[in-house]
């Protein structure tokens, strides 16, 4: 009798990218314990370096990084073609900010992270509700 070997589906993927390190500890343990794979960066360029684009992933940003900020990250992103959902995190966001954010198709989540505003917006990325970094629309 023939074994089928049956894999195991591999959890969908956040990246973290953020510039506190007590922020990129703390979501990769609570959304560890949800079942997301979470790969976590400190800046913008490093991410770009190393993630890859997956369609089973996306990508939740803190708004002020060292370098390029969180929406000039999705730019980037959105310049090579990477239609990753985003999911952009920020203190006090100015009025002008959200609207950049709802212009450019972003999930916008304020700190500080309580309750679940942003496991909901990523359980919605991940399902295709909300939409993805497409590459003609402005960050």
């Amino acid at each position: 009798m023939a074994v089928s070997a049956h894999s195991e589906p591999r959890p969908p993927v956040v990246f973290v990218v953020d510039g506190d390190g007590a922020v990129r500890r703390s979501l990769r343990f609570a959304l560890g314990i949800e079942g997301f794979q979470v790969d976590t960066f400190a800046d913008a360029e490093a991410f770009l370096k190393v993630a890859e684009c997956r369609p089973d992933a996306c990508v939740v940003v803190d708004y002020r990084l060292k370098g390029m900020s969180g929406l000039e990250l999705i730019q980037s992103m959105r310049r090579r073609d990477c239609p990753m959902p985003a999911i952009l995190t920020v203190t006090n966001p100015s009025p002008a900010l959200v609207r950049q954010a709802e212009g450019a198709g972003v999930a916008l989540v304020e700190k500080p992270l309580l309750g679940p505003a942003l496991l909901d917006r990523i359980r919605e990325a991940l399902a295709g509700s909300l939409p993805p970094a497409s590459p003609g629309a402005p960050a």
